[in-house]
């Protein structure tokens, strides 16, 4: 219950002094204008933080604007043919912007490129140094093992060849399949019948369509290739 008002006495004393907020502004005013030199600085040093911080970001955005029209024209290139252009420009953007995505990018189509030119010792070299650079996703990485793979066969070194096959048909990705046909080839040509069949049903078992289970099944005999698949 709210005490009655004949309880509340207030003086006149009581009413002249200055309550604790009055208080609190008066003690903050005068530091202020004791300290203006200090604030002054402090905010000076807001204002050039801002101004840096948007000053990075306009980099930043035009550095990546940059190497995407500079990516496009160097893709442009490989896309009709032109593969020592696109090397060129595939190199130029990953030297002059390699903080951006697409300049973290152009050392892999560099490689592509040299790959199609053909040029395999490059083109190894080339994948190499990209995957040494560690990619920044996993079907990066099985993109350019797979691409070392070719490259390499390419090259003479089947060895080499299938230990990067086989490396990218380790990774779920969207060259898996591809890599796997490449190393079945080579056991095959290698006079590794064995090994070869079971990667293509291995192939088999995950149930692909068109082009790839035409050629699995052409591979292996039918009653094993249906036995799998009845067993999966």
């Amino acid at each position: 219950m709210a005490p009655s008002a004949e309880r509340i006495k207030l003086n006149r004393k009581a009413l002249r002094e200055p309550d604790e907020f009055q208080t609190l502004t008066g003690q903050l005013g005068a530091w202020a204008k004791a300290n203006t030199t200090l604030l002054v600085g402090v905010a000076l040093a807001v204002l050039a933080i801002a101004s840096v911080a948007a000053g990075v970001s306009w980099y930043r955005g035009r550095q990546s604007a940059a190497a995407a029209v500079g990516f496009g024209s160097a893709h442009a290139d490989f896309s009709a043919g032109r593969y020592s252009e696109a090397a060129d420009g595939f190199t130029r953007i990953a030297q002059e912007y390699g903080g951006t995505p697409y300049g973290r990018l152009a050392p892999l189509y560099r490689a592509h490129a040299l790959a199609r030119k053909p040029d395999p010792a490059a083109a190894v070299a080339a994948y190499t140094d990209y995957l040494a650079a560690s990619p920044e996703t996993p079907y990066l990485r099985q993109e350019a093992l797979s691409g070392l793979g070719q490259a390499r066969e390419a090259g003479g070194d089947r060895a080499g060849a299938r230990d990067a096959y086989d490396q990218a048909a380790a990774i779920e990705g969207p060259f898996r399949t591809d890599a796997r046909l490449a190393l079945a080839r080579l056991y095959e040509a290698d006079g590794e019948r064995d090994k070869a069949r079971e990667i293509y049903l291995a192939i088999l078992k995950e149930s692909p369509t068109g082009a790839v289970r035409t050629l699995v099944e052409a591979k292996i005999p039918a009653d094993a290739g249906t036995a799998s698949a009845e067993a999966h």
